[in-house]
């Protein structure tokens, strides 16, 4: 049983780009959605919110416009979206989600989204990954998705996003799919626990999006070990999301923060957070400058106390700092700085057995000009 998808062009996007896609699941399917917590969502949003109630046949996305911030139209338009699908594919309008992704505040051209959601029905194909990451990208430089096969398990997935990325929720438009059977009285727990590690746990400029949403989706077609499928949907899920930070507007080095020997996870996790999403340290590390003092002072911001004696900073696998500063350890670390894509620096606090991962870009002059110009 394939997945079906089709694409349209409502003309949202310059040059013709496709900016609809439709996706028809072959079977309604078990599944679970996590949604921004920003208080000002997208129309699309709430009309999903308001209609999913864990079970989904189709989806339709669109790129290009936010669908956000027009007033009642946007949940008029969503629902029309929504009917259309359902009246194409002839399947229940209540197993029908809508996104939308781009510029905050335009109105939808509805007349035409609605004709490409019509040509997008006519002409559907098995899902491809990578078109369909294209067809709901907005400035993403590049298309974000992923495969893997474990025996007979399979998980697959296509996400967006480079800019407005600091999730509480999921992250801008993710979708993972697989082949295992996962019960409704799994699937909501597991996609919370997958999440809180992957797109959860990632940052390119501390902004949160209105239009944010993550879909886990069951296609049900066998049993496997839960913990095996556990794994594999967090390895494509931390796959799709280091791309976002990879593809952040205007980076140039992906930022690793492990903060490890805790002596409690949510201590952990803060302070992996506050060093990933620091200012300071994005600009340091976008310019190859070892700056390790930013590094402690954001990883001292946080409510849990640390002791500046006893823990051990690493820049790579150079230790710069552990009670005293190492300066031949800052000269290795600089250059390291310039031959890295990925840099990744841990703080072992030395005190416990907790651990965590945050993800971030580094922060460039083209992030700046590119959101100078967004809505130009």
């Amino acid at each position: 049983m394939d997945i079906l998808m089709g694409v349209g062009r409502a003309g949202l996007k310059t040059g013709g780009k496709p900016d609809i896609l439709v996706v028809h699941l072959p079977k309604t399917c078990t599944a679970s959605f996590l949604f921004t917590k920003n208080h000002f969502k997208s129309a699309s949003i709430l009309y999903s919110q308001s209609v999913f109630n864990g079970r989904v046949r189709a989806m339709v996305i669109n790129s290009g416009n936010a669908n956000c911030g027009v007033g009642k139209d946007g949940l008029l338009h969503a629902e029309l979206m929504a009917k259309k699908v359902a009246e194409r594919l002839e399947v229940d309008e209540d197993e029908v989600l809508v996104f939308s992704t781009g510029v905050i505040g335009k109105p939808m051209p509805i007349e035409s989204i609605l004709s490409a959601i019509d040509s997008a029905c006519s002409l559907l194909e098995p899902l491809d990954l990578k078109r369909a990451s294209e067809a709901i990208s907005t400035t993403d430089s590049f298309p974000k998705y992923d495969f893997l096969k474990r025996d007979r398990l399979e998980v697959f997935g296509f996400a967006k996003g480079a800019g407005m990325i600091h999730p509480n929720m999921g992250t801008m438009l993710a979708f993972v799919f697989t082949n295992a059977e996962i019960g409704h009285n799994i699937i909501e727990r597991l996609h919370r626990d997958v999440n809180e590690r992957t797109f959860n746990s990632i940052s390119v400029d501390g902004c949160q999006s209105t239009n944010d949403a993550f879909g886990l989706i069951s296609l049900g077609l066998y049993r496997d070990d839960i913990q095996k499928v556990s794994d594999a949907l967090e390895d494509v899920s931390i796959s799709l999301a280091k791309k976002i930070v990879q593809d952040g507007e205007g980076a140039t080095r992906v930022i690793k923060s492990v903060v490890k020997n805790a002596s409690i996870q949510l201590k952990a996790r803060l302070i992996a957070q506050a060093i990933a999403t620091s200012n300071l340290v994005k600009t340091a590390i976008f310019g190859r400058d070892p700056n390790w003092g930013r590094i402690v002072a954001s990883a001292g911001s946080t409510p849990f106390p640390i002791d500046q004696f006893r823990l051990k900073l690493y820049i790579g696998n150079h230790l710069v700092y552990d009670g005293k500063v190492h300066p031949r350890a800052v000269e290795g670390a600089r250059k390291y700085l310039e031959e890295s894509q990925e840099v990744e620096i841990t703080l072992d606090l030395m005190e416990g057995k907790e651990s965590w991962t945050y993800y971030a870009s580094d922060l460039t002059y083209d992030y700046i000009r590119i959101n100078a110009e967004y809505t130009t």
